[in-house]
């Protein structure tokens, strides 16, 4: 018997899954970018797999143990006709990517307040799923010059360490390390 939280939390995501399936369906018949088109649709396929899961573990009748299958494999696109949405292929791709990730940290936060293991452990590996969907989608972005991610300096790489490491490789002590303080006494050293 599953509890309230998980019942729940999966039913949330089936209406939210309903959507967004619908949106990346538009956006792969809004594309001319086959790498887009197959990704678009391999998340889809994800998506539906998750669903049917979902629907497997929330079925009290279910007494079989419910696993999640791997990322659908998609080799040729399904849409023989472009229909223009008004869009280009780096904003479907932007949108697809920021889909992924954020069902990919749904999922995970959820998985955070799942109380039955078995419930758990599936929403953890769909995140893992949505992770690497949005990954792929950022490489094809990346790769057609859609975005970019500069590579910070090394000025900037130390500028942004943690200011107490920085205050340590200055030879401070820490408070807590000095000895001689006189705790009674505020701003005086023992003799």
């Amino acid at each position: 018997m599953l509890k309230t939280i998980d019942v729940g939390l999966m039913a949330n995501h089936l209406s939210v899954h309903s959507a967004l399936i619908k949106k990346l369906e538009l956006y792969a018949s809004g594309t001319k970018n086959q790498q887009l088109i197959m990704l678009l649709e391999q998340h889809v396929g994800l998506m539906k797999n998750h669903v049917i899961v979902m629907n497997n573990l929330l079925n009290p009748d279910n007494l079989n143990q419910v696993s999640l299958p791997p990322i659908p494999h998609v080799t040729s696109h399904n849409h023989n006709t472009y229909s223009s949405l008004g869009l280009e292929d780096k904003d479907i791709a932007t949108d697809a990517q920021i889909t992924a990730m954020a069902m990919a940290n749904n999922n995970f936060t959820s998985a955070l307040n799942m109380k039955n293991p078995q419930v758990k452990k599936i929403h953890v590996e769909m995140a893992l799923q949505q992770s690497q969907i949005a990954e792929q989608i950022g490489m094809l972005a990346q790769q057609n010059g859609w975005m970019s991610h500069p590579n910070a300096s090394t000025t900037e790489q130390v500028e942004a360490q943690n200011p107490l490491q920085a205050n340590n490789n200055h030879n401070h002590m820490p408070i807590y390390q000095n000895q001689n303080v006189n705790t009674n006494q505020p701003n005086q050293l023992h003799h």
